[in-house]
């Protein structure tokens, strides 16, 4: 059933104990998916990273978001969302250079400061299962 998106969607409070919820399904996922550890641990990082964002940025509109894990044949594609429309650019600092580099350096493609969600991420599964 190629072409088939299987959708998981998590929402969670702004609250950092809530973190490794995200990370513990994206581990979940990668492994159903066939990522071998090495790379589920990247995802986990690259996961950390935005969501440690979001709960320190937290909403004064909004008190959770949306976490939307897409699935399409062997590739993990993992998008933010917020109901706050206030929250769109979300590594926009230049302190937050640090971590874009990294989620850059772990993921396969990001996209940050869309009109469409907080931020897309996705990594691709290389090896032939």
């Amino acid at each position: 059933m190629e072409g088939v998106t299987d959708n998981i969607q998590l929402i969670l409070p702004f609250k950092a104990e809530y973190v490794s919820v995200a990370r513990l399904a994206a581990s979940g996922i990668g492994s159903r998916i066939g990522f071998d550890i090495e790379a589920i641990e990247d995802i986990k990082v690259a996961i950390s990273e935005v969501c440690n964002k979001l709960v320190s940025i937290g909403s004064s509109v909004s008190d959770c978001y949306k976490i939307v894990y897409s699935v399409s044949g062997k590739c993990l594609k993992v998008t933010y969302l917020c109901d706050d429309p206030s929250i769109k650019c979300v590594f926009r600092n230049e302190s937050d250079a640090l971590a874009v580099h990294i989620i850059n350096a772990l993921m396969d493609e990001v996209e940050l400061c869309t009109d469409k969600h907080i931020l897309s991420m996705s990594k691709v599964l290389e090896r032939d299962a």
